[in-house]
């Protein structure tokens, strides 16, 4: 039998976090302990990257990491492009569609930066997101911080909606969805997206700017921290070059979804992220549970996965492939996917694998 509670204790989270860069975290972070008859305890934590002064360096946080040991598993996009089945089995090799998806999936990613700045500290949260609707906005002043900054505000935008996780914004986030008062502080000039991150010494930077968050799951008995935040921009060229990349990722994900139908493959699970706040990333593995929390209108459910990628401080709200997943959302039904949400411990050690956000999927076939 397994039993959910809730943990009170901060000691590991304070141990691991201040280890890796000397920030504490509130109760409200401390994600909940799974005990059962095997294996020991299990706890959950988040899986946000903080950055203040004593760690700085992309090195000082990989070398502080308690899972710098299984780094070896993430695939790096340079490795991506010289290998695109880099640790993907071989069984899954007859989706030919699955190196292009998963191109696109990557453009689609970005490294989320929150700026906290008082009087007596700076504290930077990175954690990573997925641009999954874009809306362009014509002949209207453009809102985002470039243009406020300069005065100089350009004519027509784009508002591209990208999902994540509420914890990359707010500390106590589960008091926010509980009492239904988001992110009270929270300032979209604070806030802006990194695209294309992709090598540690990338000199050009592209940026998309926070301009509001937009909705969360709010639900008695479940447990979601699931987000999603509206930017900006007016570099058009840009607009169009994820627009294309968008549109390719829905129709190949619907190929590769029919496909795993025809096989009977439904494992394999891929995540793409920003690890510590560095170059994007990529992470193989399998679904190891399903929980389903709520069936709802229309044949759908909501639910959550378990799943046995490497991930870390800074994955919170990734991305996250699910072959064989009656995904909703993109326009097929009413929803949206699975981002990454918190990382594993068992017996306070840091294990690979992780658990995502509540998602929407379809539980009939569909023709």
């Amino acid at each position: 039998m397994v039993i959910l509670i809730r943990t009170t204790s901060l000691e590991l989270l304070y141990r691991i976090q201040r280890r890796e860069n000397g920030t504490e975290i509130s109760q409200e972070q401390v994600g909940s302990t799974m005990t059962s008859g095997q294996g020991g305890a299990k706890k959950y934590l988040p899986d946000v990257q903080y950055i203040t002064e004593q760690n700085e360096d992309l090195k000082t946080r990989l070398d502080n990491c308690p899972k710098k040991e299984h780094h070896k598993h993430f695939i790096s996009m340079q490795t991506f492009v010289g290998n695109k089945w880099t640790n993907i089995n071989a069984r899954y090799k007859d989706f030919n569609q699955l190196p292009e998806f998963l191109e696109c999936m990557s453009s689609l990613t970005g490294m989320i930066i929150v700026e906290e700045i008082n009087k007596t500290s700076h504290t930077t949260t990175t954690g990573s997101g997925f641009i999954h609707k874009i809306r362009r906005v014509n002949q209207k002043d453009c809102p985002c911080h470039e243009c406020s900054k300069n005065g100089n505000q350009e004519k027509g935008f784009a508002i591209l909606t990208v999902t994540t996780v509420l914890h990359v914004f707010d500390k106590e986030s589960k008091k926010a969805l509980e009492t239904g008062m988001i992110v009270e502080n929270w300032e979209p000039k604070n806030t802006k997206v990194r695209l294309f991150y992709d090598e540690e010494n990338e000199e050009n930077k592209t940026f998309i700017y926070g301009y509001r968050l937009l909705e969360t799951d709010k639900e008695i008995n479940i447990e979601s921290d699931w987000c999603s935040v509206e930017c900006v921009t007016h570099d058009m060229e840009l607009v169009q070059e994820l627009e294309a990349n968008l549109n390719k990722y829905m129709e190949l994900q619907g190929e590769i979804y029919r496909k795993s139908k025809e096989l009977s493959l439904n494992d394999l699970v891929i995540i793409i992220g920003h690890p510590h706040g560095g170059p994007k990333m990529i992470s193989v593995g399998e679904h190891t549970n399903k929980k389903i929390l709520k069936e709802v209108r229309n044949y759908q459910q909501w639910c959550s996965y378990e799943y046995d990628n490497i991930t870390c401080f800074g994955n919170s709200g990734s991305p996250i492939f699910i072959l064989g997943q009656p995904l909703c959302g993109f326009g097929y039904w009413f929803g949206h996917p699975h981002n990454h949400s918190k990382c594993f411990t068992v017996d306070e050690k840091e294990v690979k694998g992780g658990c995502s956000s509540v998602g929407v999927e379809h539980f009939v076939e569909t023709n």
